[in-house]
């Protein structure tokens, strides 16, 4: 993760600038716009309003998908770490000795890649985050939200009480489209919607969501086209 000031001059260009914070800035055999490392592929990032924590959503190599703090200097651990295990290789982490490095910034959550709630297959990617503050839709007031990709599956945990990664914290958002509804997964809603399009039924969400500043969490795919709101 890079660090940089687009309207400074001291970079090595002299069209940016580099913040004199930045913690690597005066060592010789790291790039001064590093922020933090050990990242292996960020979907997004996010700040918390309250004390301004960051947390960025990173996919996994095959096994585990993670949501991580991020702070100055820190090391998120890949490719020696998949988010709370060593890391073998494309297809083995180990379980044994979890979170054994303190020098390491380990996930407040990460999920399996085979968790039966994804589509089949390992298809999973993490995605979001927001840390929802705002009290538009209470029952996620205080809450961290991400989501896997493909699957549309969109999750929150405490914000207030982090936890220290695994699944057990982790809660699943259903979703009503009106009051006399049955909860369903966003996947579902898209593919309904892909019927009275005339369209074949999608076989993935390909999720993407975010909040505005009145605290309306709008949510996209791929799928249908249409950009929808939660309302409550």
């Amino acid at each position: 993760m890079f660090r940089f000031d687009p309207l400074g001059k001291n970079g090595r260009s002299g069209k940016y600038g580099i913040p004199p914070a930045n913690p690597f800035l005066k060592q010789p055999d790291a790039l001064p716009e590093i922020f933090a490392y050990g990242i292996r592929n960020a979907q997004r990032f996010a700040w918390d309003s309250n004390g301004g924590a960051m947390y960025l959503s990173d996919i996994g190599q095959n096994i585990v998908e993670e949501v991580s703090p991020v702070s100055a200097g820190a090391n998120l651990g890949w490719n020696t770490w998949e988010g709370s295990f060593k890391f073998v290789s494309r297809q083995a982490v180990l379980t044994e000795a979890p979170r054994a490095d303190s020098r390491m910034t380990y996930p407040v959550v990460e999920w399996d890649q085979q968790d039966p709630l994804l589509l089949p297959g390992g298809s999973a990617a993490s995605v979001g985050v927001i840390v929802y503050r705002s009290t538009t839709v209470p029952q996620l007031t205080g809450r961290l939200l991400f989501g896997d990709m493909p699957s549309g599956e969109l999750f929150h945990a405490s914000a207030d009480t982090l936890p220290g990664g695994g699944q057990d914290p982790i809660r699943r958002v259903l979703f009503r489209t009106d009051a006399g509804a049955a909860p369903r997964t966003f996947l579902a809603i898209v593919q309904e919607k892909n019927g009275a399009q005339g369209k074949p039924a999608a076989a993935r969400a390909d999720l993407r969501f975010d909040a505005d500043g009145a605290g309306r969490i709008f949510l996209l795919n791929k799928a249908d086209g249409i950009v929808r709101v939660i309302e409550r």
